[in-house]
């Protein structure tokens, strides 16, 4: 008899004598009883005796009880019972029972130290904890499914290191134990790589990390031959295990082929990754860019752009052709799309096209990508086209790629932007009038100064104060009277550059108009510049 089957006929002893104290009599007054029965010796008087609740303590000793009943119903439903009772000694009581007759019974076990774990209550204590892991070797297929899945909450009670007493030289030393799985164990782990349930293997690949166990080559590749497409997916996710063997490569080519296109994508980004243990995963990608499938053929190919290869010109035309034909940003167009970068001048054309796409996410990411691998901030005709993009995001895009690079645009250019439908074109353009030459700040200046937002109208006034254009005094004395405080502050903060010109005129509308909110602001300006009025 081991220490848990003593322990738990201990715990059931305990509890089971604490029950067995004789309650104490009932009393049961006159008062209780139905008159007229008193005078018929016949009639039995009703009695009302409140039903005793059981504890919780009773509940899970009397379920321990029905662990050991020869019926395997009353058996199941003990061991879920028993789940519903988070405790050390219900844990205890089901890990005793993982070894019952019948599967019924050790499922129901599995189910509720599963609903233990996952409400918080887990196992560390590690025979008990090995206890349950050895049930990965049980006959029944759903408990080894059950175990398989409880892997990262029961690894950490079954490796944890330890410490150990030694003797060196006579004195005595505490040494650390290396967290190791037991032998047996271990051997149950490696034959669950194979196991016969795919599930159990997806979830022995999925938890592989945890284990800390190898994965052989053989294995390996009996994995990578799998019917299951979700164990293929978990095998090819551990290839970098054994990346550099050549038996792994030649079964990675044939998943390449596979007729899964879920597949075919997931060796790409195996062979990406793999690249650097094995010159093969690279000529899978080039053999990739064949692919029948669009979406296949344009990750494989920009993988290689990534590596520094030059894609064919029909193989980047298919790219270009893929991304115009979808409707939405998924995982894999978002890398594809960014990815086109790296095909250098080849990718500018593809970048252009998309500019015109439907999705404005996608026009965002191509007129940026477009604008910066062409350098096309210096020349305006590539990126106004941009500006007239009904969506506001798609214009931010152009805008922000091209904002403070020396943006010289001709007197026609400045127009279209002048005459946009879009305030933050115009805003735009009014920021422009810094750059532009005098004379198409003169004509265009005037139209920007009457827009209908205030923005635009404050930041051509900002410019105009910053390039002196004629008679610009007088455009920031008239600003001043305006009903709009932003307009007001962009004429006070243009005149207070000026201190020839601009601070006299500043003064005058001060002294002509004492009580106004800018006058007061621009007063405490002048006091700050040493100005007194």
């Amino acid at each position: 008899m081991n220490c848990i089957e003593y322990f738990l006929i201990f715990s059931f002893l305990s509890i089971t004598l604490a029950g067995q104290n004789a309650p104490d009599p009932v009393n049961i007054g006159e008062s209780n009883l139905n008159p007229s029965a008193i005078t018929d010796r016949n009639v039995t008087p009703e009695i009302s005796i409140p039903l005793k609740r059981s504890t919780e303590q009773e509940t899970i000793a009397r379920a321990g009880e029905n662990l050991r009943s020869s019926d395997v119903g009353k058996r199941v439903g003990a061991a879920k019972l028993l789940g519903k009772y988070r405790s050390s000694l219900s844990s205890h009581m089901l890990i005793g029972a993982l070894d019952d007759a019948s599967p019924l019974v050790r499922r129901a076990v599995m189910v509720s130290l599963a609903e233990h774990a996952s409400y918080g209550f887990v196992v560390y204590e590690r025979p008990l904890v090995e206890k349950i892991y050895s049930k990965l070797a049980d006959p029944d297929v759903e408990v080894r499914r059950e175990v398989s899945t409880m892997i990262p909450r029961l690894i950490s009670g079954m490796m944890r290191s330890g410490m150990e007493i030694v003797q060196i030289n006579g004195r005595k030393v505490y040494r650390s134990i290396p967290a190791t799985m037991r032998p047996d164990l271990f051997q149950v782990t490696q034959n669950a790589f194979l196991d016969e349930d795919a599930i159990v293997r997806q979830n022995i690949l999925k938890y592989y990390s945890y284990l800390r166990v190898p994965l052989s080559v053989s294995t390996l590749e009996k994995l990578l031959m799998d019917e299951d497409i979700g164990v293929l997916l978990a095998a090819l996710s551990r290839v970098t295990s054994n990346a550099s063997q050549p038996i792994i490569v030649s079964q990675v080519k044939k998943l390449s082929m596979h007729k899964e296109k879920g597949i075919r994508l997931k060796v790409v980004s195996v062979a990406r990754d793999a690249n650097r243990y094995n010159p093969g995963y690279r000529s899978i990608l080039r053999e990739m860019t064949g692919d029948s499938d669009q979406e296949v053929l344009s990750m494989a190919a920009v993988e290689l752009a990534r590596f520094g290869e030059r894609v064919p010109a029909e193989v980047v035309e298919k790219i270009k052709l893929f991304l115009l034909g979808v409707d939405g940003m998924t995982t894999q167009v978002t890398t594809i799309l960014y990815a086109i970068s790296a095909l250098g001048v080849d990718g500018v054309g593809v970048y252009r096209a998309l500019t015109e796409h439907s999705s404005s996410q996608m026009r965002s990411i191509s007129w940026q990508r477009y604008i910066s691998l062409s350098e096309g901030w210096n020349d305006s005709s590539l990126w106004i086209p941009g500006l007239t993009d009904r969506d506001k995001k798609v214009r931010n895009a152009v805008l922000n790629s091209v904002r403070g690079r020396n943006n010289s645009l001709s007197e026609g250019e400045l127009s279209k932007l002048v005459g946009s439908q879009y305030a933050d074109v115009r805003i735009f353009a009014a920021q422009c009038l810094l750059n532009a030459n005098m004379e198409a700040v003169g004509s265009l200046g005037f139209d920007l100064l009457i827009d209908e937002d205030t923005i635009v109208r404050s930041t051509t006034i900002r410019a105009l104060s910053t390039r002196k254009v004629p008679g610009w005094i007088k455009v920031m004395s008239r600003s001043l009277l305006d009903s709009d405080y932003v307009i007001q502050r962009a004429a006070m903060d243009g005149l207070l550059e000026d201190r020839e010109k601009g601070i006299p005129a500043l003064i005058q509308y001060i002294i002509k108009n004492p009580q106004t909110r800018i006058s007061n602001l621009a007063s405490n300006e002048l006091r700050k510049l040493g100005v007194q009025l």
